[in-house]
């Protein structure tokens, strides 16, 4: 093999996704890669989605408006300044059809995952060809499948109907190399992107297992064993495969020294004075496992502020105002001495006119403090994190559909006592009462419950309600004079699935779009 890469990859992404702002390579330099480092050095570069990254990859910042936990704010009068972003924050809420092709300074998540996949593809296609050890192929090769297999993941959930609802719908174009191509690429199904996924993640376990254990249970910001075995555990609840999903969530349980966060040792913030909120997207958080993506990619369009007129009692002033609040459905869900409730759940800023916040915004488990001030540097903040909290949660519901489908009653006991173990540290010390069948009712409702409470903000429920049959969905906005607005969802409505952005279309003309919001 002699081909030569060049150094930004952007070009090899050109003719695959057809997107005109990577027409022109931004360095010409070319080399061809000797030694196992420089692909290492190559992944952390181009394949890792990280806050260090010099290319911004947004994954995520239309998602976080989609769900049921987030809701329109009733009472503001906007400034005439502020229409522009008023109506960018609506696209995303109203689920439209046309948000990628006029939201474009956030990002098109297509292009973005591909990207990264791009740069795993390359690390993959080199390995055979440069000097190294064989544990050093090994790792190199384990963390770019790890990673290609959860960008894939986050594609076909966003762009492919749910592999539960049906697996030979149409998911996203399958490519596996970064060699240059003008042949047309059609979508490959749903099942066969999970297949992909699925297998490409059991070749990474294998791989990360003939390391040394220093490297398989590492904590220095690269993949390791208990990542992809959580994630197979995530993936395997997608496709309701329950043994395999519990299997590994309990693998990531039982195996490793993470440990739940004991809400009690955190501080309730002062909603009257200065909100400060901690930062749970840390690596010294015993529940964290692995991290990836940027705040930028979470917040920017999540927290979307405009000035608007408020009447507070007698006083009316401008003050910038988030659009978008954590719905009361969401807010509500939580027992009163619930610790997430105030611990998790952000109040918004307020001003010294203010008698205290009204309405919390749509983030969490992010250090946050007076004026929506995130506190930190540009280059320094995580955004995703995957937690040993998900992981009892995978094994909660499996066991669960496992009990429910047949009966089994150790399956029911194993749920409840996984429920307990995260529940226990959610209330203050010595008031947790245990789960009894009375109690939970309805299994896997309960546990469904439970999982929306517990990881609220981090881009599992849209996902999640596609996966739970796709209901009936509303959101209610209010426009600038304060009349509601109502955008619905159907059951089963192909607006839960994303438009294909039309970048995708100009040099690939194999594919096909999804079907529109509300024609079924």
């Amino acid at each position: 093999m002699n081909r030569k890469i060049k150094y930004s990859l952007l070009v090899s992404v050109v003719l695959f996704l057809g997107c005109k702002d990577f027409l022109e390579p931004k360095s010409q330099s070319e080399y061809v890669p000797r030694v196992v480092q420089s692909l290492d050095e190559l992944l952390l570069g181009d394949a890792y989605h990280s806050p260090v990254q010099i290319t911004s990859n947004m994954l995520y910042s239309t998602l976080g408006l989609f769900d049921d936990d987030v809701a329109a704010r009733p009472d503001m009068t906007i400034v005439d300044e502020s229409e522009n972003d008023f109506n960018k924050a609506l696209l995303a809420f109203s689920w439209s059809k046309d948000m990628f092709t006029k939201l474009s300074g956030f990002g098109n998540a297509y292009a973005s995952s591909y990207r990264l996949i791009m740069g795993c593809n390359a690390v993959l296609d080199y390995l055979d060809d440069v000097a190294g050890t064989i544990e050093e192929k090994n790792d190199v090769k384990a963390q770019a499948l790890a990673l290609r297999s959860f960008y894939y993941f986050h594609l076909v959930n966003l762009y492919g109907k749910p592999y539960s609802v049906d697996k030979k719908a149409p998911g996203v174009p399958l490519k596996l190399t970064s060699r240059l191509s003008t042949d047309a690429m059609p979508r490959s199904t749903v099942e066969r992107i999970y297949d992909q996924i699925t297998g490409d993640l059991r070749e990474a376990e294998r791989l990360i297992k003939t390391l040394p254990d220093e490297k398989q249970l590492r904590k220095n910001k690269r993949v390791n064993l208990p990542f992809i075995q959580l994630l197979l555990s995530r993936v395997y609840l997608y496709m309701e495969n329950w043994e395999d999903a519990m299997r590994y969530a309990e693998t990531v349980i039982n195996n490793y020294d993470y440990m739940i966060k004991d809400l009690n040792t955190v501080k309730e913030p002062d909603r009257n004075s200065n909100l400060s909120y901690p930062n749970y997207y840390d690596w010294n958080n015993s529940e964290v496992i692995f991290m990836l993506g940027d705040l930028n990619d979470i917040i920017s369009l999540a927290i979307t502020s405009v000035t608007a007129v408020v009447t507070e009692g007698t006083e009316t002033f401008k003050k910038s105002t988030v659009v978008c609040v954590a719905s009361d459905d969401l807010i509500n869900s939580y027992d009163p001495n619930d610790l997430r409730k105030t611990r998790y759940l952000v109040w918004e800023s307020i001003t010294s006119k203010q008698s205290g916040p009204k309405y919390r915004i749509p983030v969490s488990k992010l250090k946050v403090g007076t004026d929506y001030n995130f506190n930190t540097g540009w280059g320094n903040d995580w955004g995703i994190a995957f937690k040993i909290t998900e992981a009892y949660l995978n094994a909660a519901e499996a066991a669960a559909m496992v009990y429910k489908t047949e009966g089994d009653a150790v399956c029911q006991t194993k749920a409840l006592q996984w429920l307990d173990k995260l529940r226990e540290k959610r209330y203050p010390t010595g008031t947790y009462i245990e789960l009894t069948v009375a109690k939970v009712g309805d299994l896997v409702e309960f546990v469904r419950a439970e999982r929306r409470r517990e990881l609220c903000f981090e881009h599992h429920r849209w996902f999640d309600l596609r996966r739970y049959g796709m209901e009936k969905l509303k959101h209610v906005w209010y426009d600038r004079n304060h009349n509601p607005i109502e955008y619905v969802l159907e059951k089963n409505d192909p607006g839960f699935t994303l438009m294909l952005p039309a970048s995708a279309f100009e040099n690939n003309p194999a594919l096909e779009q999804n079907d529109i919001q509300g024609e079924l």
